[in-house]
This record gives C-alpha cells, sequence and structure tokens, in this order.
C-alpha cells in the first residue's frame, strides 16, 4: 500500500497537464515563496541544499540562481528528473546543480552532508512522514536549517476527502500547525518557528479555478487513471477546493535547526 501511495503521487505529479493549473512550480506561492523560504531558513552563497520532492527542479534553480548555493534535488518520479536535468541544461545551471531519483524516507546521501534542506508542498504526502523528517535531520550538518512550506488544516477534514485521491491533492495527510510543530520538535529539531502564509493557497485556488474550464476539455478520466490506477474526480477536487476557500485549510512556512551536540 505504501509504494502504492508514493507511486500514485510521483506520476500524477508527473502529468504535464498540471503545468498548466498550478504553473511551473507545482506549489502555492510559486517562486516568490520558494525565495522567502530560502530567506527564512538562512540559505546562503556557496550553502550545499537539498530540495526534497523536487519535482521538475524549478525552485532548484530559484536557489542556485538567486542564492548562489549549490543544489542537489530529489524526487521519486524518474520522468521529474529526466525534466529536471534538461530544463536545468537549457538555462545553463546544470554545472550547480545535481538531480537525482530517490525516496525521501531513505535518502540516499552520507550523514551531515547538507547545510540546509527544503521540502515544498510534499511533507504531508509523505506516507511515513516522521521517518523523512528523521531522514531530513540526518542529512544536515550540526546547526543546518530545515525549510518547509506545507498545507495546514484547520478544521476537521471531511471523510469524503480521506482517500488516495485528497492524499495526492495535499488535503487528506496534513496536519494543523501544532501537529506539525510536535513531529518537527519529536525528531530532534529545535528552535522551530511557523508563519501563516495561507493567502498564497487561496491565491492557487483562484488561479486554477479561472483555468479549469479550459483543463477540463482535456484532463479526463481517462488520463487520471494513466498515473498507475490513480482514479480521481471533479467531484473530489471540487470538494477539496470548496473546503481550502472555506478556511478549512491553510498554508505554512516552517523551519527548524538541527542542534549542535554539546
Amino acid at each position: 500500500m505504501v509504494d502504492r501511495v508514493k507511486s500514485c503521487c510521483a506520476s500524477f505529479y508527473e502529468l504535464p497537464v498540471l503545468t498548466l493549473l498550478y504553473g511551473n512550480a507545482l506549489h502555492p506561492g510559486g517562486v516568490p515563496l520558494t525565495r522567502q523560504l530560502a530567506g527564512a531558513a538562512l540559505v546562503g552563497r556557496g550553502d550545499r541544499v537539498l530540495d526534497v520532492a523536487c519535482g521538475c527542479g524549478e525552485s532548484a534553480r530559484t536557489l542556485a540562481e538567486h542564492f548562489g548555493c549549490r543544489m542537489v534535488g530529489i524526487d521519486y518520479s524518474e520522468e521529474n528528473i529526466r525534466r529536471a536535468n534538461v530544463l536545468t541544461e537549457d538555462v545553463g545551471l546544470a554545472d550547480r546543480i545535481h538531480f537525482l531519483q530517490g525516496d525521501a524516507e531513505h535518502l540516499p546521501f552520507a550523514n551531515d552532508s547538507f547545510d540546509v534542506v527544503i521540502c515544498e508542498c510534499s511533507l504531508c504526502i509523505f506516507p511515513d512522514l516522521e521517518l523523512a523528517l528523521t531522514e531530513m535531520k540526518r542529512v544536515l550538518r550540526p546547526g543546518g536549517r530545515l525549510g518547509i512550506s506545507d498545507v495546514v488544516l484547520n478544521e476537521p477534514l471531511p471523510e469524503s476527502l480521506q482517500d488516495l485521491v485528497g492524499h495526492v491533492l495535499c488535503i487528506s495527510g496534513a496536519l494543523p500547525i501544532d501537529g506539525y510543530r510536535d513531529v518537527l520538535e519529536k525528531t530532534g529539531f529545535s528552535a522551530v518557528r511557523t508563519r501563516d502564509v495561507s493567502g498564497v493557497l487561496s491565491d492557487m485556488i483562484t488561479r486554477m479555478e479561472r483555468r479549469i474550464g479550459v483543463i477540463e476539455n482535456f484532463l479526463d478520466r481517462e488520463q487520471f487513471e494513466l498515473a498507475n490506477g490513480l482514479s480521481a474526480s471533479f467531484t473530489t477536487i471540487a470538494e477539496a477546493r470548496d473546503f481550502v476557500l472555506s478556511g478549512g485549510a491553510g498554508y505554512a512556512l516552517m523551519t527548524g535547526k538541527k542542534p549542535i551536540a554539546n
């Protein structure tokens, strides 16, 4: 079941049509929020930064170009890694960014390998959130920083959204802000800070609504089913959208630090 969830999530976010629906950065807030997250995580020139669930590498390219850091991106989807490499080569950043396929719950890096780890709108879709965070902490150097952006729940989730589709849409796996804080501290992060940026989520939903009329012309059930058996419906997507717009879910930036051992 766990592997099915991972495969479905990866395959869903490989669909080219999602670029039309979400934009190049498949997360709320796009590039401006990525820069804000990097600033909150104190990304600096020369830092070695890991982007977990990097997608097609939009955030990695943004950070390498604007912060002067060295980027590594990892994603469960081989197709996303292929696209990330092509796009990065096209803009002349291949010498500063490296992408590879891998699992967030089993990061293929040595201990203390990175100065910063970021993860945007993906933590809530990992089947074992604590294991993923433990792995992120492991690969951070002592004193290294973690930057997370993700969906947060403000109200109990309706039963109709507590399924695989809701999980892939980053709703059913989300936690309340205190839940994220608790799991970050439980996995050993210190100096945990959170910032509400829910406006970016409602803005994204509004943009999606403007585009959905065009998208619906070709985003049919068959295309969803191409994603390794993922069967979705526009009814479920609409319910998730309504839940967000009613204030049931929001969005937040979260940062923490790997303690320096005494």
